[in-house]
This record gives structure tokens, C-alpha cells and sequence, in this order.
């Protein structure tokens, strides 16, 4: 027999245990031996849950005034506690199976989430599919492009921000071309201009330079005209000079 200190410490320490535990099974043991009970209690160990004997008086104190309290009113007979704070569907697998070839163990109530549920109700939680069950039915939605963006969306917003820099990488990819193609154009809108000028400048030039050069012909022509004596005028004057010279013989 337990003294009612030991009692009190005992439930201490189980409510410590139960501080973040999100599903417990609340279990009959009509005859397990030893060896079937270190057998279960290493399997559950692996699920990262705990397989424990208490008095229903220890559990009645650590449940007091907290959510498991619903529990109390079915603590009678030779009961044991399965609980975690993980998977508890993976947790009540276990069980479920260890149950099929020793019959002497059976599921009474549980606690899930907040809520007590009748025996047969957490005997149907072995059935719901675990957590990496559900992981990978995610990844195969996943797969989807319209699917991945709608989870995405709904993700928390690390893995918000970590979609939207891929959608910024794939932005930059595609500027780049349109880089590429500003080039050609700066040379087109240069080449116009340069073979443009070079024409005007040869076009004023040119008529300038004829225009100059018949006008100094034409100013020349003129005085260049009087100096030179006709033929006529010569032969004449000679013709007077030889009948003046004939006269004074």
C-alpha cells in the first residue's frame, strides 16, 4: 500500500509527464504478464510515447483540474495509461496491434485533442491514416503545379517567402533576353544618324564652291576683253602710217 505522500508525489510526477500530452489511451489489463508488458512498453517507447502502471488514485490527483479530468469518473478495475505528446495515431496503432494476439489488454477511453472518446471511438483512431501516411499523401498533392501554389499559399510564411524568391529567379531569367536585344537597337538608332550627316554636309559644300567659280570667270572676262586690240584696228593703222610715210616722200 501506498502512504498518501508517496500518492501525492506520485501524482506530481505524472502531471509533469502529462504537461504536453495530446492523446492518451485509457487501458484495461485483465492478465498481462511481465514479459508481454516489457514487450509493449518497448514498442510504444519507439513511438516516442509512454506505457505506464498507475493507481487510479495517482491518476485521479495528476488529472485534477485539467482537460483529462473527463477521465476520472471511468477509473476503476485494473487500468494502465498510453500516452504522447506525437502521433497519436501512430501510438494507437501500436496498441491496436499488440491487442490482436493479446486479447487480455483492451482500449476503454481516451483523450484526444481536448476530447474523451468512447472505447470504440479510439479504437477507430488506429485506423486514421499517421502523420507521415499524411506527410506522404502531401508530397504526391504536391507534384501538381496548381496544387503546390495553393498550398503554398496557405503555408506559413517562411515557405511563403521561399516561393516567391524561385518566382524572382525566374524573373531575372527572363529579362535577361530583353537585354540582349537593346543592343541591335542603340546601334540602329545610330547608324541613321551618322550616314545622315555626312551627306548634308557634302550637299552645302558643293553648290557654295560652283557658285563661286563662275562668278570669278565672269568678273575676269571683262577686263581682259579691252587690253587686247583687234586685228582690224592694227591693219589700219599701219595703212595710215604708210601713206603719211608716202606723203612726205
Amino acid at each position: 500500500m501506498l502512504t498518501k505522500e508517496q500518492k501525492h508525489e506520485q501524482s506530481l510526477e505524472l502531471r509533469d509527464g502529462l504537461t504536453d500530452v495530446t492523446t492518451l489511451f485509457l487501458l484495461e489489463n485483465e492478465g498481462l504478464n511481465v514479459n508481454d508488458v516489457n514487450v509493449l512498453r518497448s514498442q510504444v517507447r519507439k513511438m516516442e510515447a509512454t506505457y505506464k502502471v498507475v493507481k487510479n488514485t495517482v491518476v485521479r490527483l495528476a488529472v485534477e483540474g485539467t482537460e483529462m479530468e473527463g477521465i476520472t469518473p471511468f477509473l476503476s478495475g485494473p487500468k494502465v495509461l498510453a500516452y504522447t505528446s506525437g502521433d497519436g495515431v501512430a501510438l494507437a496503432k501500436v496498441l491496436k496491434t499488440f491487442i490482436k494476439d493479446h486479447p487480455e489488454l483492451s482500449f476503454k477511453h481516451a483523450y484526444l485533442e481536448g476530447q474523451i472518446l468512447e472505447a470504440k471511438d479510439a479504437v477507430k483512431v488506429a485506423d486514421m491514416p499517421s502523420r507521415d501516411e499524411l506527410i506522404g499523401r502531401l508530397l504526391q498533392m504536391l507534384q501538381s503545379p496548381m496544387r503546390r501554389l495553393a498550398v503554398a499559399l496557405n503555408a506559413p510564411l517562411q515557405q511563403f517567402a521561399s516561393v516567391i524568391a524561385q518566382l524572382a529567379d525566374k524573373g531575372e531569367e527572363a529579362q535577361e533576353p530583353q537585354e540582349a536585344e537593346e543592343t541591335p537597337e542603340a546601334v540602329e538608332a545610330q547608324e541613321p544618324q551618322e550616314a545622315e550627316e555626312t551627306p548634308e554636309a557634302v550637299e552645302t559644300q558643293e553648290p557654295e564652291e560652283a557658285e563661286e567659280a563662275p562668278e570669278a570667270v565672269e568678273a575676269q572676262e571683262p577686263q581682259e576683253t579691252p587690253e587686247a586690240p583687234k586685228a582690224e584696228e592694227v591693219q589700219e593703222s599701219q595703212e595710215d602710217q604708210e601713206k603719211q610715210e608716202s606723203q612726205e616722200s
